[in-house]
């Protein structure tokens, strides 16, 4: 598994360990980890709490700009439409995702060219990163 892949889904463990969706996100420059998120929208109530939005906000802030072009984000499952806009507007260099996302998916069930605007994008074919979302969703189907 890649280093960075790692620690993104050490993200999602702790998300998964606070009831939260388990999806995390690490933006890496220069071989460097500039930060780390995971999903937080069910605690804060709000659906754009996203592990890839979070990492981005907090990035934004460390790098004190808005252009990531230096930049690249990997994340346990496929980037949804919203988290693909942010990443766009982001002008991040690289996307990595773990396991792909057949429900909302921007690549996957919305078909967007994975050649968008310049942004190379890898998928990454980890296990590990969809059964930990398919895990967390079916202990909520047991309760």
């Amino acid at each position: 598994m890649n280093e960075y892949i790692e620690q993104a889904y050490k993200e999602a463990e702790q998300a998964f360990k606070e009831k939260e969706t388990p999806i995390g996100a690490v933006l890496v420059k220069d071989g460097q980890v500039i930060a780390s998120a995971h999903n937080l929208s069910l605690k804060d109530i709000d659906p754009t709490e996203h592990a890839e939005m979070l990492v981005l906000k907090k990035g934004f802030q460390i790098l004190k700009t808005k252009n990531l072009s230096s930049c690249s984000i990997y994340i346990t499952l496929e980037p949804c439409l919203m988290c693909l806009g942010a990443l766009i507007n982001s002008h991040i260099k690289d996307i990595y995702f773990g396991a792909l996302d057949e429900k909302k998916g921007a690549f996957t069930h919305y078909q967007v060219s994975p050649s968008v605007d310049n942004i190379s994008i890898h998928y990454l074919e980890d296990k590990k990163c969809g059964e930990i979302v398919t895990a967390f969703f079916q202990s909520i189907r047991k309760k």
